[in-house]
């Protein structure tokens, strides 16, 4: 099943927010983001997996890059924060209770997370501007 993907790289002081995900054995961190639901477009989907995820509301800056991923496609946008508001983590509506993969939000230095895939695409994409 293919589902198009939205990510959101909120960066702060040399820092890049992202959600950490323990799923089917597998503990990694990740921008916040998710899949498109039908009728959605990238950015609201950006916006919406953002709030869900790190319980920030967002704004799109701009667009960032583009890539394949197992599913189909994922787009990631610049996003800054709106006003004062410190991340948490968030629930999946999609996920029982129970079953959460969401366990942590840091705020983590770009240098310590540059070999990270989807970090390293939006470190790229900021000096291509």
């Amino acid at each position: 099943m293919t589902r198009p993907r939205a990510a959101t790289a909120i960066l702060r002081d040399d820092h890049i927010l992202m959600i950490r995900h323990i799923f089917e054995g597998r503990d990694f961190w990740t921008l916040p983001g998710g899949g498109l639901e039908p009728g959605e477009t990238y950015e609201q989907a950006a916006i919406r997996e953002t709030l869900e995820e790190a319980g920030l509301a967002v704004q799109i800056v701009r667009f960032l890059y583009e890539r394949p991923y197992r599913a189909g496609q994922e787009q990631v946008f610049l996003a800054e924060i709106i006003g004062e508001q410190i991340p948490i983590p968030g629930i999946d509506p999609e996920i029982p209770l129970d079953n959460q993969w969401i366990c942590e939000v840091r705020w983590h230095p770009l240098e310590s997370m540059k070999d990270d895939r989807q970090v390293k695409l939006v470190i790229q994409a900021l000096h291509d501007l």
